[in-house]
């Protein structure tokens, strides 16, 4: 089994970013009562930290994978969730920006529009933003679902 920095350092060495480009990460096991159960990472609002849920299913599916970095699918879902992420400690809460910032970061790593990967992520963003009124504020806690 292998470590969570090691997980992390999948993610982002396939970005071909060092952790000192990303905001402050820190693993945490589960979910805190006020984010989604579907939440693979998430951030608070003044809070710079990504908070990466270390029982998600792509990090699962990576920390037990028989090779480093093997689950070629799942590094490249954990890096397009940390992108998420980071947009939402540079940018502000709003869900339209940081999926639109991870579909792009997937196009990149090719899994494009079609790839399954993809169309998860982008069911995901439909399904927040049908939640969220147009005249609301943008959700704060990002949920990006997992099978």
């Amino acid at each position: 089994m292998w470590n969570a920095a090691t997980v992390l350092v999948c993610a982002l060495e396939l970005l071909g970013r060092s952790e000192a480009s990303f905001p402050p990460i820190a693993f945490v096991q589960m979910h805190p009562a006020d984010v989604s159960a579907r939440a693979e990472a998430y951030v608070r609002s003044g809070d710079t930290t990504i908070y990466l849920i270390t029982s998600s299913s792509a990090f699962q599916r990576l920390q037990r994978g028989p090779e480093r970095c093997g689950d070629l699918v799942a590094v490249k879902k954990l890096a397009s969730v940390l992108v998420h992420e980071e947009w939402h400690v540079r940018h502000g809460p709003d869900e339209r920006g940081a999926y639109s910032a991870q579909l792009m970061a997937l196009r990149v790593l090719g899994a494009a529009p079609g790839n399954p990967v993809y169309r998860e992520v982008q069911r995901s963003m439909q399904a927040v933003l049908r939640r969220e009124p147009a005249s609301a504020q943008p959700v704060q806690m990002t949920e990006n679902a997992s099978r």
